[in-house]
């Protein structure tokens, strides 16, 4: 199994995105959960303190108060922590039909920034060799949604430049297992230039894009994603 992660913010096309991926062959990626492996993490993060100050030959009685502390090992919790995030994306889906899976979200800005290595070098224990995409746009576009609107100002602006700072760390520590997707580029006029985008991205996540599949990718764009369809508008535009 690959693993595939979209890596923004609220109101970015990440929607768009999860289209494009899940138009490709063998590929499922789902929405936005909440982030909850964080909570995976973090909860990985206090049984490992307690386990670091109570383990020991003491521990292993029946008497003593923190007994079973060293049966609590990373390499057992991260094997459960992969059954219910694999289990989690593919639902009814069955795992012989797919090659990778993973999904978007918008809520990374949650990550503190003590937390961020400690953060990604768990979740790429639970998902080996995962893969990021960094999906960006126009942050005073962003910010001009609805979404973005109904939020503080201040709040919206910290939470958007937090996800840009773990984007940042992951192009600078892992180069290799990073993919930019532009919005704009990608939902551009410029035919020329969002092909190439389509085109490098279905590259970075299955190592090709024929014909066939760029046309996949092209007919994807013309359907409505999120909850301002970018297609539908685009269409409204046309008839006007």
């Amino acid at each position: 199994m690959e693993y595939v992660f979209v890596v923004t913010y609220g109101r970015s096309g990440s929607t768009l995105v999860q289209g494009m991926l899940n138009a490709m062959p063998r590929t499922l990626v789902r929405g936005e959960n909440g982030l909850y492996v964080q909570h995976l993490f973090r909860a990985w993060q206090a049984a490992d303190d307690i386990r670091q100050k109570r383990k020991g030959p003491s521990a292993g009685r029946p008497t003593n108060a923190f007994f079973g502390i060293n049966s609590l090992t990373r390499g057992r919790f991260v094997r459960n922590a992969r059954r219910l995030l694999v289990g989690g994306i593919l639902g009814r889906q069955d795992e012989k039909d797919v090659d990778r899976i993973g999904f978007k979200e918008v809520d990374w800005h949650q990550i503190t920034p003590e937390e961020t290595e400690p953060f990604f070098a768990w979740l790429e224990d639970v998902c080996p060799g995962a893969k990021y995409i960094l999906n960006t746009r126009d942050v005073e576009q962003v910010l001009g949604s609805g979404f973005w609107q109904r939020q503080d100002a201040d709040t919206a602006m910290a939470a958007i430049k937090r996800v840009i700072e773990i984007q940042d760390h992951l192009r600078a520590t892992r180069p290799d297992r990073v993919h930019e997707t532009r919005y704009e580029v990608i939902t551009g006029e410029d035919r020329a230039a969002s092909d190439a985008a389509l085109t490098a991205l279905a590259e970075f996540v299955v190592g090709r894009c024929d014909p066939p599949l760029l046309e996949t990718l092209r007919g994807t764009l013309a359907v409505g994603h999120g909850p301002n369809p970018f297609g539908k508008s685009r269409r409204d535009k046309k008839g006007a």
